[in-house]
């Protein structure tokens, strides 16, 4: 009798366990459901939770990690319990779940059940395909944004190809005019004024070209070009901007650079727009530095400067149309007009910057002839 009792008594005990478990796995499956987008706080929650699916919730702890993300107080006892988390086959990060370095209660053995590991696989199975869920989620979110992204570079490529042709021809005529009058003008100030006129026209004519590089309206005329010539050519037509803020341009161009396929006018144009950026950047006495080197079946054209620098939140943003952090109102449209052209190259741009020392551009084109 006293036999068939105790075995009561403990079959009771294990059915009690299982549905304590079965109760944990649910609360973790509702948590998982309903903090879906949340993957920071669902993880936390179902960490939270997971003490309560064993025989012993008080003295029990987990531990996450998953990436960069860490949840509960990582375990310095070797006595514990832990699943990897895998996706596939890759293995993304782990759960653990241990005793406490001081119980509340020292009288609490401090051993697992099989069933508790079993639990714990199953929870890891849940915690994987949550993570995997979001991962899903966000690589989605990046294509939509992508997406939107290309949507508007489009239309406004539309746009600034139908404002530039509306543009060009009453600035011809202005600048042309304007130098008609000039040359026949004798009165010094009113020559002077004339000056003024066509200098801004043809300041807005720059812009417009520049409208017709974004929008690709400026046919490219690919061929074999020497890029140290190029750049070379770029910075003599440059003199007047470097010399009147007494910069100093360091050369470190690589001999035997190969000519390989690049339209020049555009790449002038790419070297013109950083420079540019770099001496509105700098103090007077600054310095840029210019090197190109050939790194396996790429070519490397470097353009550094000791300027202030770039904030971190603005780098994302800084290959955006119309986007200028310039204090003399730049048009926001040479950096991404640079992009574009790079692009259109077969290239890549890198950008490392720290506030207060400068920037650093690196251009990296494949070799192909």
């Amino acid at each position: 009798m006293t036999q068939q009792l105790f075995d009561s008594k403990n079959l009771s005990k294990i059915l009690s366990e299982r549905v304590k478990e079965l109760e944990c796995l649910y609360r973790i499956s509702r948590i998982a459901s309903q903090y879906k987008n949340d993957i920071q706080l669902a993880l936390e929650k179902i960490v939270a939770e997971i003490p309560s699916g064993w025989q012993y919730p008080e003295a029990m702890q987990a531990f996450l990690k998953y990436g960069e993300i860490e949840i509960g107080t990582p375990s310095t006892i070797e006595k514990s319990q832990f699943v990897d988390l895998m996706i596939e086959e890759e293995k993304i990060g782990k759960l653990l779940v241990y005793f406490k370095e001081s119980s509340v209660d020292s009288s609490i053995p401090e051993v697992f059940l099989k069933e508790e590991q079993a639990l714990l696989n199953q929870i890891g199975h849940e915690v994987s395909t949550l993570i995997e869920i979001d991962r899903k989620n966000q690589r989605e979110k990046l294509i939509q944004e992508k997406l939107r992204f290309n949507d508007r570079l489009n239309l406004l490529g539309e746009l600034t190809a139908g404002i530039a042709h509306e543009l060009n021809t009453p600035l011809g005529n202005i600048i042309g005019y304007s130098e008609l009058l000039h040359k026949k003008e004798n009165n010094v100030a009113k020559k002077h004024d004339l000056e003024r006129i066509l200098k801004s026209a043809k300041h807005a004519r720059e812009i417009v070209k520049k409208l017709m590089f974004f929008s690709c309206e400026m046919p490219s005329q690919f061929k074999s070009n020497d890029l140290n010539k190029i750049i070379l050519d770029s910075l003599d037509l440059l003199k007047i901007q470097l010399n009147d803020k007494y910069i100093q341009a360091e050369l470190d161009l690589y001999d035997r650079l190969p000519e390989f396929n690049l339209d020049a006018i555009q790449i002038t144009q790419v070297v013109f727009n950083i420079v540019l950026n770099a001496i509105d950047a700098m103090s007077p006495f600054g310095k840029i530095g210019i090197s190109t080197k050939l790194e396996q079946e790429e070519i490397h054209l470097t353009i550094s400067d000791n300027g202030k620098g770039i904030p971190e939140d603005e780098l994302p943003r800084l290959f955006q149309p119309f986007y200028s952090n310039k204090e003399n109102n730049g048009t926001g449209l040479g950096l991404a007009v640079t992009y574009g052209i790079v692009q259109a190259h077969g290239g890549n741009i890198e950008v490392h910057s720290v506030l207060g020392e400068g920037t650093t551009f690196t251009l990296i084109f494949p070799n192909h002839k």
